[in-house]
């Protein structure tokens, strides 16, 4: 082999694989990280080595990965230093290990060049709704900015071989507002985490009626608008009949709660949760509430299937095409309308068994993790088969 080599005769090198997470550092997106990376070490993959990019911060950094630490790179959170990083490190990474396939879970893809085949997971919904409430409400500087950040997500997204998306309302939406080819984007829908079982027996009906909202509080999900909900609920008499569960930290809505101490009496606030232990606050919930103006497919709408709780969620194109009869709709920034929905679920008026056993079927509708990940690993591989890399 070593003369065939200084003789200059090619010899086949085994290509690679790399798995990109590196936009993944918070929110529902780090659970499907999570249950992805746990399948992609369970199975063979003949032919191929594997290479990871996670982030530098966050669950998703800290993942104890079954491959040696040359086939592992974090990849830098603050803009200036992953750009250098991406145009630098990450090249020099991929030419040096023959990777011929990107995968990118969630994001809009790596740079590459044109011996690479780029697969990205899309699930920025901000990119393709230009009509959405939530551009009304976001300060201008704040949406200008947004703004510029989409335009670079979509020509990232332009570079990509293959586009995943979650529902067929994305898949034409993303192709209308981002100017892809239809046939350039596929349907792969979500599965529901393995970090959440069904509870094992009927909520109690105790109160208070507790409302989850598993979230962050980043504009688009509509949590600074619970502060005037509950208001609406005490005007109506509901003192210590309800409890808003939320995930995130209470310093969020000092300013608003700030001189309602009523209202702030039935916040629970319990900060960022990690996603294997998101079961307890399901078992402590009645009703998940989802306000959101912008989502893919939230992990919320399976987590709630799975745990036999109700839903509450934004009428949006996305949540009814997702959600159908599992859920009771609300105008997200009517928080006069929301508190009405509420007081229905504290009354007891709403049938909450046919909006569990519709979700339930829903449930049942999607793949599991295991089948998921089966048609990307085949993808993956046939990409990687086609692309055989050379060196001499």
């Amino acid at each position: 082999m070593a003369s065939a080599i200084r003789a200059g005769v090619a010899r086949p090198v085994t290509p690679g694989i790399l798995f990109d997470f590196s936009g993944i550092r918070t929110g529902g997106g780090v659970q499907l990280a999570l249950n992805f990376l746990d399948r992609v070490f369970a199975r063979e993959w003949p032919g191929v080595r594997l290479f990871v990019l996670l982030p530098d911060s966050g669950e998703l950094a800290r993942y104890p990965l079954k491959i040696p630490a040359s086939h592992q790179l974090h990849c830098p959170s603050q803009a200036l230093r992953r750009l250098w990083f991406e145009r630098t490190t990450l090249q020099w990474f991929i030419r040096a290990n023959d990777i011929v396939v990107i995968k990118t879970l969630f994001g809009a893809g790596l740079p590459h060049g044109p011996n690479v085949t780029s697969v990205v997971g899309v699930a920025y919904p901000i990119i393709c709704y230009p009509d959405s409430p939530y551009w009304h409400y976001l300060p201008w500087r704040a949406a200008v900015l947004q703004r510029i950040k989409n335009a670079a997500r979509r020509r990232r997204l332009l570079a990509a071989d293959e586009v995943i998306v979650e529902t067929l309302v994305m898949q034409r939406r993303i192709a209308a507002h981002c100017r892809l080819e239809k046939s350039r984007v596929h349907v792969l829908p979500p599965a529901p985490s393995d970090y959440l079982s069904p509870p094992p027996r009927e909520r109690a009906g105790a109160a208070p009626l507790t409302f989850l909202f598993l979230s962050g509080t980043s504009p688009h999900k509509n949590l600074w608008r619970l502060p005037a909900v509950a208001n609406h609920l005490l005007n109506a008499g509901m003192s210590g009949r309800f409890r808003f569960l939320v995930s995130c930290d209470a310093r969020a809505f000092a300013t608003q709660l700030t001189g309602h101490a009523s209202a702030a009496a039935h916040f629970d606030f319990r900060g960022a949760v990690a996603s294997r232990d998101i079961q307890s606050l399901y078992d402590e919930s009645h009703v998940l509430v989802n306000l959101s103006d912008l989502e893919s497919f939230s992990n919320n709408y399976m987590e709630a299937w799975k745990a036999n709780v109700p839903l509450l969620v934004s009428d949006r194109d996305f949540a009814r095409g997702i959600c159908g009869e599992s859920a009771i709709y609300c105008e997200p920034h009517d928080a006069a309308q929301i508190a009405k929905c509420m007081l229905e679920f504290i009354h007891g008026n709403i049938d909450t068994a046919r909006l569990v056993a519709n979700g339930a079927e829903r449930l049942r509708r999607l793949g599991s993790q295991d089948m998921r990940m089966d048609r990307i690993h085949a993808k993956l591989l046939s990409y990687a088969a086609g692309r055989e890399a050379w060196c001499s």
